[in-house]
């Protein structure tokens, strides 16, 4: 029976993380109907809606007294502050790229992050890692290398947001905090920043949403659900879910922005940027489809 729930919760987990990235994936297309309202500001707002959604959702599923706990615990305010300061970043460094026009160097960090999470899975946590994966793994660093040479700068964007995420991922695998509490505490704790970033725009003369429209005000209350609602099954994906296999399925989430920034947004996509992707996109395919009953053999040093 211990071994049905574990694959019934493997099966659950990648379900959840598949939603996860669907969302992540699209979120070009969402973002671009905010219009000219300024992306600090989106980021602003989706810590303060983020905060009020969850928030309710504790006290309404009485996790409250967890949530009261965390304060007594210095070892859990520093994860908690941690992850905040991690996936604040994150978010930070996204929206930063998407203001400068370097949305490219974005993505390569977006694709070089599942490489550094399949890293971690095996030589920090220790998990199992099997040759059909090693050889995927091969393929998707050489894709990578081929993207990054064709930059032909060290790409700092995209290094800060491979740190941030798997510095999020991994404290997330190893915090004691249920997934609802982390997440709820993390918002809670950026809450103040966002509120007095807000209050000190309008005091400039640049006040969002006290003087929106309604659309204004009903998208930026909507970037609750969007943040929130991922983050939280993302966190009890993660739980659930061997790194190794992580790893590769965060690829879904940049393919998915590529195919719609060629096919929607018609961004030039160079025969260089081709070789890479498709390197990695066959990674991919050996992952997926490979029977995993024909590779019982695991990589050097590892054990099933």
């Amino acid at each position: 029976m211990a071994i049905r729930s574990g694959h019934a919760h493997q099966k659950l987990a990648v379900f959840f993380i598949l939603i996860v990235y669907t969302v992540w994936g699209v979120q070009p297309l969402y973002w671009q109907l905010f219009g000219p309202i300024p992306l600090s500001h989106i980021l602003a707002h989706r810590i303060i809606w983020s905060a009020l959604l969850l928030f309710p959702i504790t006290f309404m599923t009485k996790r409250r007294i967890q949530l009261n706990k965390v304060p007594v615990s210095f070892r859990l305010i520093v994860i908690i502050l941690l992850c905040a300061l991690a996936i604040g970043g994150n978010w930070l460094l996204n929206i930063y790229a998407a203001a400068t026009k370097q949305v490219v160097e974005a993505s390569l960090g977006h694709y070089i992050t599942p490489i550094a999470v399949v890293l971690l899975g095996i030589f920090v946590l220790k998990e199992p890692f099997r040759l059909y994966k090693m050889i995927a793994l091969a393929l998707v660093a050489v894709g990578t290398g081929i993207i990054t040479a064709h930059i032909g700068r060290l790409p700092m964007i995209a290094l800060m947001l491979v740190v941030t995420f798997v510095t999020y991922a991994f404290l997330k695998k190893t915090t004691p905090l249920g997934p609802l509490i982390g997440i709820t505490a993390e918002t809670l704790i950026l809450l103040p920043f966002a509120v007095l970033f807000l209050v000190y725009q309008r005091s400039v003369g640049i006040p969002y949403f006290f003087t929106g429209d309604v659309k204004d005000i009903l998208l930026l209350i909507s970037t609750g659900v969007f943040t929130s609602v991922p983050l939280l099954l993302f966190a009890i994906g993660v739980r659930w879910i061997d790194f190794s296999n992580l790893g590769f399925i965060q690829y879904y989430a940049p393919s998915l922005s590529l195919l719609i920034g060629i096919f929607i947004f018609h961004e030039r996509f160079t025969p260089t940027y081709l070789l890479g992707f498709s390197l990695i996109w066959t990674a991919i395919l050996i992952v997926v489809f490979t029977p995993k009953k024909r590779f019982n053999q695991t990589a050097p040093g590892q054990q099933a």
